[in-house]
């Protein structure tokens, strides 16, 4: 009988593991979302790219979201890294965004939440943790920090004031 259940569920599993490796890649979605409410000026600029694809540069002010679509290979065997550089009025700040295909738990499915707030560049989804001591894994919502803005220096500042009177 124990026999019989064992093979009921390699048999199972190796079912499941055929059917989704006619699948392909899996796609996911990155959203970055502005905060920056109540705020002068609240304008944020941001640049992302990956080795496939430069995103560019956007210009975002509160409430607007923008969002890309990508794929990265079944079962984390591949990764996808995004570098995002953010500047507003605060500083700077950079990010990189890793995404594996097992990136959906964290994520609560295939679209990862960032938001753009006052003190930095926060990920709003889920997080890993080990309640009794790693023998059980289990996730909890999360909103976290991930970037706090970086001030901008007085040379990048001299930097960016003559660059707009040369506009001028």
């Amino acid at each position: 009988m124990k026999t019989l259940i064992i093979w009921c569920l390699v048999s199972q599993a190796i079912i499941l593991a055929g059917n989704s490796a006619e699948k392909g890649d899996v796609e996911f979605s990155i959203l970055i979302k502005n905060e920056m409410y109540n705020f002068k000026k609240p304008a944020v600029f941001y640049h992302c790219r990956s080795s496939k694809k430069d995103l560019g540069w956007h210009k975002s002010l509160p409430s607007s979201e923008f969002s890309w679509s990508f794929e990265v290979p079944q079962f984390g065997k591949g990764v996808m890294i995004h570098n995002c550089e953010f500047r507003s009025r605060l500083g700077t700040a950079k990010i990189e965004i890793e995404t594996l295909s097992t990136t959906a738990i964290l994520c609560e499915g295939e679209t990862c939440k960032y938001v753009i707030r006052r003190n930095g560049i926060y990920f709003i989804g889920s997080e890993l943790y080990y309640p009794f001591g790693g023998f059980v894994e289990l996730s909890r919502p999360v909103v976290k920090l991930i970037e706090p803005w970086t001030p901008w220096s007085p040379h990048q500042l001299k930097d960016l004031h003559r660059s707009n009177q040369n506009r001028s």
